[in-house]
């Protein structure tokens, strides 16, 4: 295995087993309110420390979903920490811009005690629990707006991990809430832990993520005190199927802007 080859494992493995932070995905746009501009560039990829990035975030999948529901694929330029897209944006309206989703490197996980426990390499699962291979799937998406903020680009997907965006991703305003609902394969998805980082917290003495949870209905909602940019991020980890199929650990990630 190459060395590069090797940092690309690590970092998916941290994805399992390190802390909530190690490792995320972003994806960051030079601007998201685009006033007259024709196109916008966004950086992906991983990091353990946002906004700098760490390990390139490659996918076959990269798009962006225009404001007249559109779907456009994108083509990634890679630079070893990041990857590059830029999709053109010439009409008004709202942008959902996306890595679409992302299957990564599989990790020997033990279901115990109705949770998973992810296994280091030479780690032996507890005794009397099943080892499982759990696969990751991420998905990191922003939005950007050109004009006045349009709904159809919001639509959701009904598909893997995602926010349905109940406030306009593009209207968020510090001190005010901002309300989403988490949806798995279009069901909302109660009592799950939703971490927002801001963007800056390398200069901050608050570097300690806001956590919220999902209500019944999925529902959450974010209130910040200051503007900034800021990444909401939540994992999702499903108990094993029935019929004894492999395990998965879904991650998504939504970075937007708060302003006065």
């Amino acid at each position: 295995m190459s060395a590069r080859s090797a940092v690309l494992c690590s970092a998916t493995l941290f994805i399992f087993i390190g802390s909530a932070q190690a490792h995320s995905p972003f994806l960051l746009p030079n601007v998201f309110d685009l006033d007259k501009r024709d196109h916008v560039t966004v950086l992906g990829s991983f990091t353990e420390e946002f906004f700098a990035p760490d390990v390139v975030m490659k996918s076959d999948d990269y798009h962006v979903v225009e404001p007249d529901g559109a779907r456009r694929p994108l083509t990634p330029v890679y630079t070893r920490d990041v990857a590059i897209i830029e999709p053109e944006t010439k009409e008004q309206g709202t942008y959902r811009i996306s890595t679409g989703r992302r299957t990564g490197r599989t990790a020997k996980a033990a279901w115990v005690q109705g949770d998973w426990k992810f296994l280091a390499p030479s780690e032996v699962a507890p005794a009397g629990s099943r080892v499982y291979d759990v696969t990751s799937i991420t998905v990191a998406e922003t939005y950007v707006t050109r004009g006045k903020p349009s709904q159809t680009a919001l639509a959701p997907r009904n598909s893997g991990l995602e926010f349905r965006a109940i406030t306009h991703p593009n209207a968020v305003f510090a001190s005010s809430p901002a309300t989403f609902q988490l949806l798995f394969d279009g069901k909302p998805v109660a009592s799950q832990v939703v971490s927002v980082y801001a963007g800056d917290a390398r200069y901050s003495d608050q570097k300690a993520p806001i956590e919220v949870k999902t209500d019944a209905t999925g529902q959450f909602a974010i209130k910040l005190d200051r503007n900034g940019v800021f990444v909401a991020m939540t994992r999702y980890r499903p108990e094993p199927a029935v019929d004894g199929k492999d395990g998965v650990s879904y991650t998504y990630s939504l970075v937007f802007e708060a302003t006065d």
